[in-house]
């Protein structure tokens, strides 16, 4: 009788690794056990393998509902490199291609077919879909399906009365990085999941520094990051099509190399841009949030907010398209305060109001992000529901500083003490921090006058400090809790029960000083570490990895990732066996390509330096 191989053997022979991550064997089982199942793991943690491997060992085919072409390319790609049979059908193939792709499904030659959610409004399709035994259907990137997530696209609610049509319901899987409990609830309602196994491995990427920056000129800082790595990985996000534009001008007039993307540009330059930037052609791309879900580019070793997101759902999201490969990685964010107006802008055009208030609060929690002197990481886990984050991490802007702490008790005392004077001159009308800003220092505008603040006992308090400085600590005092804004277009202030906590305590209050935060990354001195001698090495084997992937037409983390060619330059393996033990090596990609790098490495070793 066969046996079909066990899931810890096809780790092994299959995708070259030795041993399960966290809440992989779990999902697995449950799901080779006829379990529908909802994991919730961050990039890079190895989601596909969860479904990959069941799929493989199914006696039927596995559909896989994915929202991009270029993810499912690379799914593909990698699939195959690995010896697997999979296959994809997409908007940019003839029809004569999607009709050769039926014909080995239906044969049974295809074990994975990805397609995307908008495939499921073809009725033809769906009669073919009627025509399969299919085992099991997966919906990555699911919070798509969630009306409350970031990512909402209608599409993926043609999914559950897709799967509902089938003569027989098959095991149905949903995976996603970033979801909220609200919005796995809402995914488990809308795709219709029974009992399903959940899993939540947590947020933490931690490969990953995270820094907020507040440059007085985010060109400036932005070009010197960038000289620092002139040969890796890396993208500038931007929240507008122009800033996009201006962006990547400054870039390449410095003389970097880099291409842009976004919805303003045609369909051909967004597919050479994004195909320049996955096979190495250039290191650099400057984006909109219309790149990225789905880039399997596991190499990118940076990416620079060059604007605030406007929610920290889609912030982790397209932050965390960095160190996919397990190895250091940069995520900066460059905070400036017209961000805000920007966010604010698109909010407000919006005709539904219940989304404006909801994407208001969204906002409030980023610019909050922006200016909490504490934790970041801590900061990114709490939002996501993890109750047990810790409060501090080796590995962030705020834990690394070597920046004074301020003691600003008077300071928070007078400003709350303002708040309160302003609402009780006006009957208990609220006010935002601008003229806030303008009472503290004794401003003579005519609205200041005309409201009366200039005869408050609170008016020119804080006359000699700069207005700048009054706003950071009014937006540290928000973060931190001890004052609040009411999330409406033209935010307000009011108190916290932190408020009177702090006003009865004798405890000090202190503030990091803003304009002097960490300037050196952690991954700089990390990267130099984690190669160290032997980057010389690396460097010769990423060469070799990309004349192979070019002449397969492939981008080359799809041959080896940058973890794999790392472990090669610590293991130097000398022979097969020793090259079947590095991680991501299986026995296909063995037979591929183990002579090529054995002997590279080899002559590396032998030669005199």
């Amino acid at each position: 009788m066969f046996v079909l191989p066990q899931p810890i053997d096809m780790l092994k022979n299959i995708f070259g690794y030795a041993s399960f991550r966290r809440g992989q064997e779990e999902i697995i089982d449950n799901i080779l056990k006829g379990n529908d199942a909802l994991a919730i793991m961050p990039t890079g943690a190895g989601k596909s393998l969860c479904y990959q491997i069941p799929a493989i060992s199914s006696k039927g085919v596995s559909i896989i509902i994915s929202p991009l072409i270029s993810l499912m390319k690379d799914q593909v790609d990698a699939l195959r490199q690995s010896g697997v049979q999979a296959a994809s059908i997409n908007s940019s193939m003839t029809w004569d291609e999607v009709v050769s792709i039926f014909r080995l499904v239906s044969s049974g030659r295809i074990k994975l077919l990805y397609i995307a959610p908008e495939r499921l409004d073809n009725n033809g399709f769906i009669e073919f879909l009627h025509s399969l035994d299919i085992a099991l259907i997966v919906v990555d990137e699911a919070h798509c399906v969630s009306q409350w997530g970031h990512d909402f696209r209608p599409s993926y609610l043609n999914i559950a009365p897709a799967i509902a049509s089938l003569r027989q319901r098959p095991v149905v899987a949903a995976f996603t990085a970033t979801a909220t409990p609200e919005v796995r609830e809402d995914i488990i309602r809308q795709l219709e999941l029974r009992s399903p196994f959940s899993v939540v491995t947590g947020f933490d990427r931690e490969n990953l520094f995270f820094q907020v920056e507040h440059p007085a000129d985010k060109t400036t800082y932005l070009l010197d990051y960038l000289k620092k790595f002139p040969d890796v990985s890396g993208i500038v996000y931007c929240s507008t099509r122009k800033e996009v534009e201006s962006v990547r001008d400054k870039i390449c007039r410095s003389g970097i190399g880099a291409v842009r993307y976004h919805a303003g540009l045609d369909s051909e330059e967004r597919l050479q841009s994004q195909e320049a930037f996955i096979y190495d052609k250039v290191g650099i791309i400057v984006a909109t949030n219309a790149f990225g879900m789905g880039i399997d580019k596991s190499n990118v070793r940076y990416v620079i907010h060059y604007n605030m997101p406007a929610t920290m759902d889609a912030y982790y999201q397209e932050a965390g398209r960095a160190g996919r490969d397990g190895l250091p990685a940069d995520c900066i964010l460059l905070f400036g305060e017209k961000d805000i107006m920007t966010a604010r802008y698109f909010i407000s055009q919006s005709e539904d109001s219940g989304t404006k208030k909801s994407a208001y609060l969204k906002l409030r929690g980023m610019v909050d992000y922006c200016h909490t002197t504490g934790c970041l990481r801590s900061w990114i886990l709490n939002y996501f529901g993890e109750e047990d984050a810790p409060e501090s991490c080796s590995s962030c802007g705020s834990c690394t500083s070597q920046t004074d702490l301020v003691d600003i008790t008077t300071e928070a005392k007078k400003i709350i003490s303002s708040v309160y004077r302003m609402a009780e001159h006006t009957g208990g009308r609220k006010f935002g921090s601008a003229i806030l800003t303008d009472v503290l220092r004794g401003s003579q505008k005519a609205q200041i006058r005309s409201l009366g603040f200039d005869k408050i006992s609170t008016w020119g308090l804080m006359k000699g400090y700069k207005a700048e400085a009054i706003r950071g600590m009014i937006n540290f005092l928000t973060a931190e809790g001890f004052l609040q804004t009411e999330d409406v277009e033209f935010p307000v202030l009011s108190f916290t029960e932190r408020t009177t906590q702090f006003l009865k305590s004798e405890t000090k209050l202190m503030m990091r000083k803003q304009e002097e935060r960490a300037e050196k990354p952690l991954s700089v001195s990390k990267r130099k570490q984690t190669w160290a001698a032997n980057e010389e090495l690396f460097d010769l084997l990423r060469s070799l990895r990309k004349e192979l992937a070019a002449a397969e037409g492939v981008p080359p983390y799809v041959v080896f990732s940058d973890r794999t060619l790392s472990a090669m330059c610590e293991t130097m393996p000398m022979d097969r066996d020793n090259f079947l033990e590095v991680p991501g090596v299986g026995s296909v990609k063995l037979e591929k390509y183990g002579e090529a790098f054995i002997k590279a490495v080899k002559e590396w070793k032998s030669s005199p330096r």
